[in-house]
């Protein structure tokens, strides 16, 4: 592979920046590009990011005040572990209110690193009884969004009647919100059409495809909690109950303990993932709670008969309803959940337990493939969970057991180790068998399922320097049963280590080696054994800001993937420039990518900046360049425009995609357009 002038140019732009002395950025974007992209690599399906990013966006926008916060705000910072939310309020405790960022230095396991990533999401507001009288004032937002793909899809045209789309290529999301003053009532709703759904015709002669909406209340009472409309559950280690995105290996290699978070309101756009009905959450003695939901909505699935008695073959979560086959598996499946757990926190370690029972009509089959044969199939589950933590010391252990109707089992036992001030362990072992069945869970996994899968994890994060960290994993896992890919048990690894220098609070550049061993089917069209499919990875990026209104972004990734006699190569390079205008409340942000990969198997996926709760991984592959420009300004102070402009070009391309997306020519364009109102 031959580097072009272009990549040359860029390549030169790096090394000018690394060598530059100027200064360098603590931009919160490094923290949502390693968690995002981590988690993206990882999953063959698309996943929904908007509720993390929604998250993240609200503590930019109200940041935790470290002054006052407890351990439940802490946690939602997603960045510290136990241990060192431990620290930092044993810290807290002995010396009083915090005057400055640079004070957390003394906490053990906040190094440079750790206080530069939370810098974004945390102030330090000193606590007065004035602070603490001020009333908040209600708030409304309101968030219109259209975005649409400039060149047409064959899905617009095919003479197929039953595969063409039935609505226009714009995209519409629309999200209202209302919290009262102190917090204590909320309610929205959230509705999208897709790109190709109908919109106030046809099957959708109400508008939007897709709605949502919630009500909640909030009390210091013994009823702490009411929940109507749309919600979302997170328990113990999500063994048995953790509805939507979870977590997964990531380069917070230490950082692995799920968090249980309770009752949401749900206000995202997956069809899927959430419950319909009603919650309460009862605390009838201190530190003690009792949650009990229940919850009735339809899904989508295939539908097939024995010509006896209808069945689902399959659930479909892919939420398109954009011609008349996607139509026909539009809620073909009801769902009946009715759930509980109960939580009780003694201070030195905090224990729960939780009952989901599930009901489906008509009854879920699946198909008769081998790797199939222990999926769920009936019409009635349920899952049984108990998980505790506890801290001794500098060790935070936890873990959870579930089991299931089918009488499989789930195990998770993890611990973190703040052996030294600068050097903190994490192990957890995982075991779930192959007929464990929880289809509310999302636990730490090489899989996207809880299902099928043993394996032990060891993370590390060291500190030799004040400017310097060192991250590494190393996960070992197995598989029992057959998958999608691989027609016999089987077992891999996978290998992470990554080098950070921070030389000021403005510059921050790593460098990461990611390996991955998965044995999967070989192409032998008689026997189907296993070969080891193995793919390394290397990037170098920087973060730096230059001054006041400038700051920029480099990255270089190779990667490299082997099969049986295959071996190819690929690379990505790309220069983001960020720009603040002083005058002005805008901000306009560009990058320009460079990409070459034989193929699918050696691509390589980079996060890109989108518009506000808008998020983006796309898997550069094949060879071509990409840009895009964002333009964000604050109207006033009630309005903001955020507008995306993006292309990719294939040089060696006639047509892009396949089936009903594919288009003729060798440009892909997209462009989206948000207006948040906010009063």
């Amino acid at each position: 592979m031959i580097l072009s002038k272009k990549v040359i140019l860029l390549l030169s732009l790096l090394s000018l920046t690394l060598i530059s002395t100027s200064q360098n950025t603590a931009s919160q974007n490094d923290l949502i590009e390693n968690l995002i992209e981590e988690i993206a690599e990882q999953s063959e399906e698309e996943l929904d990011y908007s509720n993390l990013l929604d998250e993240l966006n609200k503590l930019l926008i109200d940041p935790i005040n470290l002054n006052n916060a407890n351990e439940s705000d802490l946690d939602k910072l997603f960045i510290l572990n136990k241990n060192q939310i431990t620290n930092f309020i044993k810290y807290r405790e002995s010396t009083g209110q915090i005057f400055s960022l640079y004070e957390l230095q003394l906490i053990p396991g906040f190094s440079s690193a750790v206080i530069r990533n939370i810098a974004p999401f945390v102030n330090l507001k000193q606590i007065s009884r004035d602070t603490l009288n001020t009333r908040k004032k209600a708030k409304h937002i309101l968030l219109l969004k259209s975005e649409k793909t400039i060149e047409k899809e064959k899905g617009y045209s095919t003479e197929n009647t039953n595969s063409r789309y039935l609505g226009s290529p714009w995209k519409y999301y629309s999200r209202y919100q209302y919290t009262s003053a102190q917090n204590k009532i909320s309610f929205g709703f959230t509705s999208e059409k897709d790109k190709g759904e109908p919109f106030f015709e046809g099957e959708n002669k109400n508008g939007f495809d897709f709605y949502t909406a919630f009500v909640q209340y909030n009390s210091k009472s013994i009823l702490k909690q009411v929940n109507l409309g749309d919600y979302q559950v997170k328990f113990g280690q999500g063994l048995s109950l953790w509805a939507g995105l979870g977590g997964g290996k990531s380069s917070l290699t230490t950082h692995n303990a799920y968090k249980s978070q309770g009752i949401k309101s749900y206000k995202s756009t997956d069809e899927n993932q959430f419950y319909r009905g009603i919650s309460v959450l009862l605390e009838p003695l201190k530190n003690v709670n009792l949650a009990l939901f229940s919850s009735y909505k339809k899904k989508d699935g295939s539908l097939d008969s024995d010509s006896i008695t209808p069945f689902i073959s399959s659930i479909v979560n892919t939420g398109f309803h954009r011609n008349s086959n996607e139509f026909n598996q539009k809620h073909n499946l009801k769902e009946m959940v009715l759930g509980s757990y109960l939580s009780v926190n003694l201070n030195k370690i905090e224990m729960g337990i939780s009952f989901l029972q599930t009901k489906y009509s008509p009854e879920i089959r699946g198909t008769d493939a081998p790797y199939n044969y222990y999926n769920y199939k009936g019409n009635k589950n349920q899952n049984l969970s108990f998980y505790y933590e506890s801290q001794y010391r500098s060790i935070h252990l936890y873990g959870e057991i579930a089991q299931s109707k089918s009488g499989g089992r789930a195990i998770l036992q993890g611990a973190n180790i703040q052996a030294h001030p600068q050097l903190n362990f994490e192990l957890i072992y995982r075991k779930y068998d192959p007929d464990y069945h929880a289809l509310f869970s999302n636990s730490f996994s090489e899989q996207s399922k809880t299902q099928n899968e043993e394996g032990f994890y060891m993370g590390v994060e060291f500190h030799p320097y004040p400017k310097w960290t060192v991250k590494a994993y190393y996960d070992q896992f197995k598989f029992p049963w057959l998958r999608y890919s691989a027609n016999s048990p089987s077992e891999g690894h996978e290998y992470f280590s990554q080098l950070e220098f921070t030389p000021s609070n403005l510059v921050s550049v790593y460098f990461r080696y990611k390996q991955e061993n998965k044995p999967v089917n070989n192409s032998s069209d008689i026997i189907k054994g296993l070969e080891i499919q193995k793919k390394n990875q290397y990037r170098l990026h920087l973060s730096a800001k230059i001054n006041e209104n400038w700051e920029i972004r480099n990255r270089i990734e190779v990667s490299h993937f082997q099969k049986e006699n295959t071996n190819e190569n690929g690379y990505l390079i790309y220069q983001d420039l960020i720009y603040h205008f002083t005058k002005q409340p805008i901000s306009i942000n560009l990058r320009y990518a460079l990409f070459d990969t034989e193929s699918y198997n050696s691509r390589i996926y980079a996060y890109e900046n989108d518009i506000l709760y808008g998020y983006s991984v796309p898997a550069y592959y094949l060879k071509g360049n990409r840009f895009y420009l964002n333009f964000n300004w604050k109207v006033n102070r009630n309005l903001k425009l955020y507008v995306k402009y993006a292309q990719t070009k294939y040089s060696n391309q006639t047509s892009i995609g396949s089936s009903n997306s594919e288009i003729n020519g060798d440009s892909k364009s997209e462009i989206k357009l948000l207006l948040k109102f906010r009063f």
